[in-house]
């Protein structure tokens, strides 16, 4: 992992100021995970996830987004899950469905992993959003009789060591079961130990780099000097 993952970097690293953090994360999630799964990729385009989804589980998972919204129950995962596995199965009608995904991950046994990556603070919008589209993609898969599994991601806590209690996200997800941060989030994708291999890339890469960073942050002051 470390060779590929600081090329990638070392590559890429001067540019990030001109580039979205967000899509960084996801392109390294995508090569730590490469080396852990059978298939690591990101979904969009002519790959996006196509499949069908049941009248019955589309009005279930509407109900369980509305009842978390409003607080009317608490995040769980399993019951979510079982609640939509027993409306997805059979030849009842159903709807056409297509989705992007930030990362999809498949082992080699046939699991499939559907992960939605965001950053740290989303709004309330943006994680009902992720939690619909999520519960979606386990609806069309279950459908198909894959074993499925799908998560929220996010690369750190801004809080940390504090728990990470963003309200717009807890009260959408079941930390640990289909909501992953930080360390829990990265180790899922290489191995124990991957967060820590991951800091200590950045920060042999930082180093090795800061003379150029130097020079083009004071070029960016004289510019706005000028």
């Amino acid at each position: 992992m470390a060779q590929c993952l600081w090329s990638y970097l070392a590559k890429g690293f001067i540019h990030g100021c001109e580039t979205a953090l967000g899509n960084w994360h996801e392109s390294v999630a995508k090569i730590i995970a490469k080396e852990n799964f059978k298939v690591a990729k990101k979904l969009q385009g002519t790959e996006k996830l196509q499949g069908k989804i049941t009248n019955e589980a589309q009005r279930i998972f509407e109900n369980i987004l509305s009842d978390l919204d409003s607080v009317k129950r608490e995040p769980n995962h399993k019951k979510e899950s079982e609640e939509i596995y027993r409306t997805s199965q059979g030849n009842t009608n159903s709807i056409n469905r297509i989705q992007t995904v930030d990362l999809f991950l498949e082992r080699d046994n046939g699991e499939e992993i559907y992960f939605e990556i965001k950053g740290p603070k989303p709004n309330k919008n943006e994680m009902r959003a992720a939690k619909r589209d999520l519960l979606e993609i386990y609806a069309m898969r279950a459908k198909e009789g894959i074993k499925v599994k799908i998560f929220l991601g996010m690369y750190y806590n801004p809080y940390a060591p504090e728990e990470y209690q963003r309200w717009t996200c807890i009260k959408f997800f079941d930390k640990g079961n289909d909501f992953l941060i930080g360390k829990d989030f990265w180790d899922y994708l290489g191995e124990a130990g991957a967060f820590e291999d991951l800091i200590k890339i950045y920060e042999e890469v930082g180093e090795e780099i800061r003379p150029e960073l130097e020079k083009k942050f004071k070029k960016i002051i004289e510019t706005k000097i000028e």
